[in-house]
This record gives structure tokens, C-alpha cells and sequence, in this order.
């Protein structure tokens, strides 16, 4: 692994732990219950104990975030002098941002603030997908080689394939920030 790609690793199994931090401080003020998953509506339909649920959670998002880096660098090592996709830079960033994010959420809730997970997770989901459906036509046809299977016969096929998935991808993620309106 590349000495930069290393450093992103780090720093983002880094981040991925940092929830930690606020669990410990605040560990005495939550309940031994802690919600992890809510409705549409915002109503808790499950919970864990508070040891997990503070610091089983981010260990788990650190450890599937550094399985996905390594898996992403070994394949992208095998390729020969092409940079990495911009879509990629911002892939690598996803799980440590959004575990950082629904766990301040988690933790939120018991406090008593009023947080509206649903129209939070729109949000996230709404602006991840539109920036996704931007870079997917812009990924080189070399490139997606090694990412589509299967992969287009032609050139032409692939454009007109990433076009449709770039568009589709604009469109959910609108409709996903409409939706915080009627959420």
C-alpha cells in the first residue's frame, strides 16, 4: 500500500473511532438502552446495550472502513499509471463521515434533543447520490474496466450506460431532498 493511501487509512479508521471520545464523556448521562434504528417517523424500533451501541458501533465502521480502503488500493495497485477516480476520493470519506453523523444522531436522541433522523438521513443520502451521479459519467472507460462486471462491449455502450446511471443517480438524490419537505 502506497504511503498516501496508508495516511488516508489511518486518519479515516482515526475518524471512524473519534465517536468514541463523546461516548466516554457522556457514558454516566445515557440510559443502558441505546436506540440504533428509527422509522420513517422518527420513532425508535430498536435498541442495544450502551457498551455496544458506544463503542462496538464505531470499532465495527472503523474495521469495515479499513477492509474497504485495502480492498479499493489492492485493486487499484494492480492498474498501471492511472490516477484514482475522483468518485473513488470521495468513496473513501463516506463510511467515516456518516459514522460520525448517525452516531452524534444516536447519542442525541436519549439526551432529549430533538433530531429529525429521518430528514438527516435524506440529506446525507439526497447530496452522497448527486455527487456520485455527477462523477459517474466522468469515470474513464479504462477505469471502469476493473468496476463494471460485466463491462460494456463498447466505448460508445459504456457512455450511454454511465450517462443513463449519472442521471438516475441526480434524479434519487432530488427526490431524496424533496422528501425532507414531506418527512
Amino acid at each position: 500500500m502506497e504511503k498516501k493511501n496508508r495516511k488516508t487509512l489511518i486518519l479515516s479508521v482515526i475518524i471512524c473511532l473519534l465517536p468514541m471520545i463523546l461516548g466516554s464523556i457522556l457514558y454516566n448521562k445515557l440510559p443502558e438502552q441505546m436506540p440504533i434504528h428509527f422509522t420513517t417517523n422518527d420513532v425508535i424500533d430498536n435498541y442495544a446495550h450502551k457498551n455496544f451501541a458506544l463503542f462496538g458501533l464505531p470499532l465495527i465502521m472503523a474495521i469495515v472502513q479499513a477492509i474497504c480502503l485495502i480492498a479499493i488500493n489492492t485493486k487499484l495497485n494492480k492498474l498501471k499509471n492511472e490516477e484514482k477516480p475522483k468518485i473513488l476520493k470521495i468513496m473513501e470519506w463516506f463510511i467515516p463521515v456518516v459514522s460520525v453523523l448517525f452516531y452524534v444522531i444516536m447519542v442525541e436522541v436519549p439526551l432529549g434533543s430533538t433530531v429529525y433522523v429521518g430528514k438527516s438521513i435524506c440529506l446525507i443520502l439526497g447530496i452522497l447520490l448527486m455527487i456520485i451521479g455527477n462523477y459517474i459519467p466522468k469515470m474513464s472507460y479504462e477505469m471502469s474496466k476493473t468496476t463494471f462486471h460485466p463491462m460494456p462491449k463498447s466505448e460508445k455502450s459504456f457512455r450511454k450506460m454511465s450517462k443513463i446511471m449519472g442521471y438516475s443517480f441526480i434524479v434519487m438524490g432530488i427526490v431524496l431532498l424533496i422528501m425532507i419537505i414531506w418527512i
